[in-house]
């Protein structure tokens, strides 16, 4: 298996890890006695999407449909429909970081618009993961050669993953410690 393939893998895995993340910051949004780090983790949050998943992730599983649309394969409405999905995820991204900006800069936002971006966005990012993780990630795996990950490969400058990598960044740190706590820590 190509390293790039398991990256595609282990980055659905961590990106999971931080919906779920978010999905709980969002409940402690309506809490009275929430951390006051929840909106800056919240903005963190969608920062890191804006730099990894829609800079680098999604450009490689770009390349590798397009590689794998090439083959002889039954998934093309799929391949498709996934990377339009790329394109909506990358602007429901904008527009949600652009709400909680505003809300971080103390602009009157509807709370009831707030939260409903934020769960539509939620919803998106993990409809999207789960078509590519049934439909598109085993003809990856079964379809594409070894030659096939090089030539992709070489199309794109390997960046590392500035919060599940390592060293995680600093501007993530406390981002990478909430993701990573477990749930019982997260009860206080």
């Amino acid at each position: 298996m190509h390293y790039l393939y398991r990256q595609l893998c282990r980055d659905h895995h961590n990106m999971q890890l931080l919906l779920d993340a978010v999905e709980r910051l969002l409940a402690d949004l309506d809490r009275r006695d929430r951390s006051p780090s929840t909106l800056s983790l919240i903005l963190d949050a969608l920062d890191y999407i804006s730099v990894y998943p829609d800079r680098w992730h999604h450009p490689l599983e770009d390349l590798a449909m397009a590689r794998l649309m090439e083959k002889s394969i039954n998934c093309s409405a799929e391949i498709l429909t996934a990377r339009e999905e790329h394109k909506a995820i990358a602007a429901a991204t904008s527009h949600t970081a652009a709400l909680f900006y505003a809300v971080a800069n103390d602009v009157a936002v509807e709370r009831s618009q707030l939260l409903r971006a934020a769960e539509n966005y939620l919803e998106l990012q993990r409809q999207h993961m789960q078509r590519e993780n049934t439909h598109i990630f085993p003809q990856l795996e079964q379809l594409l050669t070894e030659e096939d990950w090089r030539k992709i490969g070489r199309q794109l400058r390997r960046q590392q993953d500035p919060l599940f990598g390592t060293p995680t960044r600093k501007l993530y740190e406390s981002l990478h410690a909430y993701v990573t706590a477990p749930p019982e820590r997260l009860c206080t």
